[in-house]
């Protein structure tokens, strides 16, 4: 599915923790392979988060950076590396007004926004700005958490068999809107039960009763590593090829969606809708 003709982007990346770091640093290294070609575009990674030393063993910093935001972090260190222009917002986002500041890029920039979050609530605010924007690309990014012993029943047995069986898996789901109309439904129409999900909270929102699962870091970057397939598709040649992609780091294996005829065949249309209406209003104006 052709989505533009040359690649001029408004890039908002959502999070910046194990599956955001790996895929922003991936990113730049692509951009920077595209050199001037991607010179009209726009980068920027938000997250309010700072960098602990729990996070070193499974997210892109060093012991240099804890203390220090984690987007400031992974901008100085890979935007310097990759010579790559990007902003750093260290801030959470949790009105639909915070992500349209985000978005930073003149009009007629195709806008992308990027969510690498490990919390429903962000992804009900993101699936919120999804149905009310015009055109938005949406990527999310989403990776199963490790099962804890205190989630499984006590008579269970062989509760260890099962924790090291979990984590291994992963989604990532393109949503895309074009002329108000959803061409690809975002992850929360793919996966519903993540608006119905009532105990997630923002960042900024703690909760007690809302456990905190690890990740496993093998799953975060196979989550990554597609993510980063679809932008460099984008940057290729301006297509979407894939609607949803699930993934297994265990067994190395993924499942692909491909977008189908019937789509395509209406989003044909609707450009072309499009460009007669645009024809129409130039010939009022004349």
């Amino acid at each position: 599915m052709k989505i533009v003709d040359t690649p001029n982007f408004d890039v908002v990346i959502i999070g910046a923790g194990a599956n955001g770091s790996h895929f922003f640093r991936n990113l730049l290294q692509d951009i920077s392979c595209y050199g001037s070609r991607l010179k009209n575009c726009k980068f920027t990674i938000v997250d309010g988060d700072q960098v602990e030393k729990k996070n070193l063993n499974n997210q892109l910093f060093d012991s240099d950076d804890v203390g220090a935001y984690k987007v400031q972090a992974l901008v100085d260190r890979y935007g310097e590396h990759y010579q790559v222009d990007c902003a750093a917002v260290a801030s959470y986002v949790t009105t639909l007004m915070d992500l349209e500041k985000m978005f930073r890029g003149p009009k007629g920039l195709q806008r992308i926004l990027v969510g690498c979050v490990d919390n429903n609530r962000t992804r009900q605010l993101m699936h919120e700005y999804f149905e009310t924007s015009s055109d938005l690309i949406y990527i999310d990014c989403g990776v199963e958490g490790v099962i804890l012993k205190d989630e499984l029943p006590k008579e269970m047995v062989d509760k260890e068999a099962i924790i090291m069986s979990s984590g291994f898996s992963g989604q990532i789901v393109i949503g895309f809107r074009k002329d108000n109309t959803t061409v690809l439904p975002s992850v929360a129409d793919v996966y519903p039960t993540i608006l119905t999900d009532l105990e997630s909270a923002f960042p900024t929102q703690a909760c007690a009763e809302v456990k905190d699962n690890p990740q496993r870091v093998e799953t975060n970057k196979m989550a990554a590593q597609f993510a980063n397939i679809i932008m460099n598709n984008l940057f290729h040649t301006g297509e979407l090829l894939q609607e949803e992609i699930t993934f297994n780091a265990r067994l190395g294996t993924s499942v692909v969606s491909y977008i189908d005829v019937r789509k395509e065949r209406e989003y044909i249309k609707l450009i072309r809708e499009e460009n007669n209406n645009e024809q129409q209003q130039r010939r009022i104006v004349s």
